[in-house]
């Protein structure tokens, strides 16, 4: 028998786009459950930290002290990663052509740091914690995949984990809240390692239920709790980057999802406005332009802080000083936050502010201090591109686009104050997971639209066919005679 054309001329599409043959549905769907919970275990392990195993005080978290726990967990997640990888390389292929190609450029030059890197085998480490943390996002998009496979798997572990935070200050508050001066006083870190982590983790919570309510993508009770949840955590982590990230979030979201059908033509300028703002507010805090400094009086009015942001503006400085040395390829990735050792580059700060910060405590620097400002030309854009794809996503999945959208906005105004891009953490994972999620959305569309193509094509072949082909006579019906056809004799 015979195969239809359109089954072949499908197959072949799906071929040419890297979907393999229908196999086991209900196999698919438990491999989907089990890369969920290895996407879950990742998040605790990023984000929980030894203390609360031992209820005891540690920095193991910063001081980077070996725990075979730790290490095994990351060569399982290494490998189990891989593995997916691997097996699913064929539609990875596919799906990495609509992958946002500055990310990727983000992603080679981090790993090609390792030949100008002042410190090696800090950057291979380095590297090698990446590759742990992004193999298990690209395995999410590769099993078990549906529209909304980000807020569904994310979302569970979030609540998790800060209703978690929230009993466990409760019944340890010598652990799960900050007993230091100042805004570390009474503020609450939960099951995080300090309370900017705590804020951070919230946020991203918050923006999540928030995106629920207003979407009724959850029942209104179980959507306003999570939101309730998430925005109390918030407030009990005392961040101020945290809490301004929420207020514009939540006006922006608000824009976008209830905006007129009519005006969202305007959405393009919308989003463009966002972005210059926190362009400008990021211009104004470094202090790379005399005269900004007027931008930050609405911010320091609603934090509560002075213009130094709690003693940042000096690690600023001194970051800025170290990059004066390597400005176009920095000084590698991760090599400069060698620990409290006189060996490492870092060292300075104990010598001049008796502190060490762990961090530049502004992403933007972070960025330039490790790959220099060809890293940050990659990072802008990444950002232009992520801001690309979204308004392109829009046009038909509007609710997914805002809520990527969104996460993406919360994300550079944190980043104002706290070191998250392109490094190893939770903020990291989310906005990888986020950026895979929105390339299979678009190559998903794309596929849909070729396979609708490639039957309308079927249709009118099949159709032409069709008037083309001779009349079937009934067996026994005579041939007509005595009828002459032009130019026959």
């Amino acid at each position: 028998m015979k195969r239809s054309s359109s089954v072949v001329r499908n197959r072949g599409v799906n071929r040419r786009y890297g979907e393999a043959a229908a196999g086991n549905v209900s196999l698919e769907r438990e491999s989907g459950l089990l890369i969920g919970a290895l996407y879950w275990v990742l998040l605790v392990f990023l984000i929980v930290p030894s203390s609360v195993y031992s209820l005891k005080l540690d920095y193991e978290l910063y001081t980077g002290a070996p725990s075979p726990i730790f290490r095994a967990t990351k060569i399982a997640l290494l490998l189990i990663g891989a593995y997916v990888v691997f097996r699913r390389s064929r539609l990875a292929s596919a799906i990495s052509a609509n992958v946002n190609r500055f990310f990727l450029a983000c992603l080679a030059l981090m790993s090609a740091s390792v030949i100008w890197s002042t410190d090696q085998d800090l950057t291979v480490l380095h590297l090698i914690s990446l590759a742990c943390v992004f193999l298990p996002c690209c395995a999410l998009v590769l099993v078990g995949w549906n529209l909304r496979r980000f807020q569904s798997v994310t979302r569970p572990i979030i609540t998790i984990l800060l209703g978690g935070s929230v009993l466990f200050g409760l019944a340890f508050p010598h652990l799960g809240i900050e007993s230091g001066d100042g805004t570390l006083k009474d503020a609450w870190r939960g099951l995080t390692a300090q309370k900017n982590a705590f804020g951070m983790l919230s946020t991203v919570g918050y923006v999540l239920w928030l995106h629920a309510l207003l979407t009724k993508e959850r029942k209104p009770l179980i959507a306003l709790f999570g939101t309730g949840l998430a925005g109390s955590c918030v407030l009990l982590s005392r961040s101020s980057s945290s809490l301004l990230a929420c207020v514009l979030t939540t006006m922006f979201m608000l824009i976008l999802l209830w905006w007129p059908r009519s005006s969202r033509r305007f959405t393009p300028y919308i989003v463009a406005g966002f972005s210059a703002i926190v362009l400008f507010y990021a211009v104004a805090m470094l202090k790379l332009v005399p005269g900004l400094d007027l931008l930050l009086t609405p911010i320091t009015a609603l934090t509560g802080k002075d213009l130094t942001f709690s003693n940042r503006t000096e690690i600023w400085l001194i970051i800025k000083e170290h990059i004066d040395l390597r400005p176009i390829l920095g000084s590698g990735y991760g090599a400069y936050w060698g620990g409290e050792v006189p060996s490492s580059p870092s060292y300075v700060f104990l010598r001049r502010m008796n502190f060490y910060p762990f961090e530049a405590h502004n992403g933007y620097l972070e960025v330039v201090n490790d790959l220099g400002f060809v890293g940050l030309v990659c990072l802008i854009g990444y950002f232009v591109n992520y801001i690309k794809q979204g308004l392109e996503l829009m046009k038909f999945e509007r609710n997914q686009a805002v809520l990527y959208v969104c996460l993406f906005f919360q994300q550079t105004v944190s980043n104002l104050s706290e070191s998250h891009w392109l490094q190893v953490g939770f903020p990291f994972v989310v906005m990888s997971f986020a950026t895979l999620s929105m390339a299979r959305t678009l190559y998903e569309k794309k596929r849909e639209a070729a396979l609708r193509q490639a039957a309308s094509r079927q249709t009118v072949v099949s159709q032409a066919a069709a008037t083309r082909a001779p009349l079937n006579r009934p067996a026994g019906t005579p041939r007509r005679v005595g009828v002459r056809r032009f130019g026959s004799r």
